[in-house]
């Protein structure tokens, strides 16, 4: 054989070899590339997000409190977290420093992750603290319960929706808070049983202590970026005699300080009473001051932000269900949770088989006054039984509560 054909001979049966050599270095390139590109997803803040709870979510879970019901909120953190809501987003709300100092005190006693604390109002601005012992019990009340509304707002502008809660309240199992963020809703409300006493020919009442509101789509101080929760909770401090002040304070879910305002001297909101009919001239205060139960109840006593419903509107029965409807003036969409999801009533197992009828005794009405556990989130009892004791303090009778209704309605013990 020539040389020259020998070389021809070679170089064709090398031809193939480089090719398939080629392909190999091409997949081993590809698959390269797509274990880094999977590597990135893994460690990508979207990736983490989807596959960790709730990470996504933008509702803070809050309860406010003093110091003298500090420990009943560090039982209502430690019960969300036992659900498997992350620390993140369970948030602790002071009215006072000693309430800030004994949560800086737990955190730095805990190993695990840290309780989120956060003021109601700036500590250096002129409504704090929002309580002290110095006050008298039905202002201090007051102060506390519709200040929060000041601290509502200022995380709602932010883009933070907010699920407000007593630290009494008892949930009894997780749920994505994702749920209420994509439920096309901008408030949820509670029934509150017989409370205000004042508002029951309604036919209902609203709890101001278990409401969920969706944070502003667009980050903002304008009015105009306003969104419909926002527009709710404005009409709520008109009547709250707040001066409209920016002194508050912002975290993210990893604590960190994103608004920090104590001067005073930037006006959040012109409280101009565009809702109002009932505190034509409010006085103006830092901190606000009200009833806010009455407040939000009197809005559909009165119809002030003109209610519209989906449905018939609750009526008297105790087990209400599920309904919702918009109010024409601020544009919020709101629902009512059924009683069984949100349950606000009594402790004790009252039987309410008389408003079910002698021929209805398998009607809902029927049941006892526990509500059903295949769907109970949250439960608010409203007395203890069996108590004689005057020397109670209010504090301990809201614990008192909680561990009387694990007996009664979830048949366990608590210490």
């Amino acid at each position: 054989m020539k040389p020259s054909q020998l070389r021809r001979l070679l170089l064709a049966a090398t031809i193939p070899l480089l090719f398939i050599y080629c392909q190999y270095i091409s997949i081993a390139i590809s698959q390269s590339s797509a274990i880094s590109q999977l590597s990135h997803l893994i460690d990508s803040p979207r990736n983490e997000q989807a596959n960790n709870k709730n990470l996504a979510a933008t509702t803070k879970i809050v309860a406010i409190t003093d110091i003298n019901y500090a420990q009943i909120a560090l039982d209502w953190h430690h019960r969300l977290i036992s659900l498997g809501y992350p620390s993140r987003q369970v948030v602790i709300v002071a009215a006072d420093e000693e309430t800030l100092s004994y949560f800086q005190q737990q955190n730095s006693n805990s190993t695990s992750n840290p309780i989120m604390i956060e003021p109601m109002l700036h500590p250096h601005s002129a409504g704090w603290p929002v309580a002290s012992s110095s006050m008298k019990n039905q202002v201090k009340r007051r102060r506390i319960f519709s200040t929060r509304w000041v601290y509502v707002l200022h995380q709602l502008r932010h883009g933070y929706s907010v699920l407000l809660t007593d630290a009494d309240n008892i949930f009894v199992r997780y749920l994505d808070t994702r749920e209420l963020e994509e439920s096309g809703y901008h408030v949820i409300h509670a029934y509150c049983y017989s409370f205000p006493v004042r508002f029951l020919s309604m036919g209902f009442t609203v709890c101001g202590g278990m409401v969920w509101l969706k944070g502003n789509d667009v980050v903002g101080t304008s009015e105009e970026v306003d969104g419909p929760a926002v527009k709710y909770v404005k009409s709520i401090l008109e009547q709250c005699k707040w001066s409209g002040i920016d002194n508050g304070v912002v975290k993210n879910f990893n604590g960190d300080t994103i608004h920090n305002n104590h001067s005073g001297s930037s006006q959040l909101y012109n409280i101009s009473n565009t809702y109002s009919t009932i505190h034509p001239t409010p006085l103006k205060a830092p901190a606000a001051q009200c009833d806010d139960q009455q407040v939000i109840n009197s809005k559909f006593f009165t119809n002030t932000l003109n209610y519209t419903w989906d449905t018939r509107r609750p009526n008297n029965l105790f087990w209400k269900q599920e309904t919702s409807g918009q109010s024409l003036v601020t544009g919020h969409r709101f629902k009512f949770w059924d009683v069984d999801t949100a349950y606000r009533g009594p402790v004790d197992g009252y039987n309410y088989r008389q408003d079910a009828g002698e021929n209805n005794v398998d009607s809902i009405e029927s049941r006892q006054v526990c509500p059903d556990v295949r769907k109970n989130w949250v439960a608010m009892p409203g007395n203890t039984i069996g108590v004689e004791d005057k020397r109670l303090s209010a504090a301990e009778e809201r614990m008192l509560r909680v561990k009387q209704w694990y007996q009664f309605c979830r048949n366990e013990t608590i210490d």
